[in-house]
């Protein structure tokens, strides 16, 4: 198993966005917090790159739960990023107080942003191992772990080397990510609080990650 901290992000990420000339023609479109971008099981006909703003991916399980399975923001590819695939396999769904998007059709897609939207698509299959790793897992790792892959992800690192986490992350969000009811969800958070592991509520979280990966691997395998 991949130390929690040292796994990949649920997207690929792309710190610098990729030459002008290959997105720089195409549209943009805003969206407000609660907009929908896409459903699952739509005809799968445009990939997207966040611009700004965060979105959460989801999907309905039997129950009628959500289950988020990724968040992801600027830099991020999403949607149909295998051409012909079909469907969409996921609900976007932004997060934020609003969010862009660069709106790639098939038909727009040249080599060299293939390329890109390929990685993008390789990133996925690491999205499937991590969460058959954290199915496995007590909810307490499953939820440092996440904790961990979102400061790896968003978080900023202060002078104390602590990772500072500011998103628009409900517990209930929480909970979907983690596979785990909202009241376990607070309950652990409420403990990590009261065990000095990070501090702080409602998406904003502050914590140092060696001791929060040192719990996660002592909780997965206690």
């Amino acid at each position: 198993m991949s130390a929690p901290f040292e796994s990949s992000v649920l997207v690929t990420r792309h710190d610098t966005p990729p030459p002008f000339d290959l997105l720089g023609g195409l549209p943009q479109r805003g969206l407000s917090k609660g907009d929908t971008l896409y459903r699952v099981g739509d005809p799968a006909d445009t990939a997207y790159r966040v611009e700004e703003g965060l979105l959460k991916l989801s999907i309905d399980l039997l129950t009628g739960k959500e289950r988020i399975v990724g968040v992801v923001g600027p830099g991020d590819f999403i949607g149909a990023l295998i051409p012909d695939r079909g469907l969409f396999q996921e609900t976007a769904v932004v997060l934020g107080p609003q969010a862009t998007v660069r709106v790639i059709p098939h038909s727009e897609v040249h080599h060299e942003l293939k390329d890109e939207l390929y990685a993008a698509a390789g990133s996925l299959v690491s999205r499937l191992r991590e969460s058959l790793e954290d199915s496995e897992l007590p909810v307490t790792a499953r939820l440092a772990r996440t904790l961990l892959r979102l400061g790896n992800r968003f978080g900023q690192v202060t002078e104390e080397e602590a990772v500072r986490l500011t998103l628009p992350l409900t517990q209930d969000n929480l909970a979907a990510m983690i596979g785990a009811a909202r009241e376990t969800t607070t309950a652990i958070l409420s403990e990590m609080r009261s065990s000095g592991l990070l501090t702080g509520t409602r998406g904003r979280y502050t914590f140092d990650p060696r001791v929060l990966n040192s719990y996660a691997i002592e909780a997965a395998f206690s």
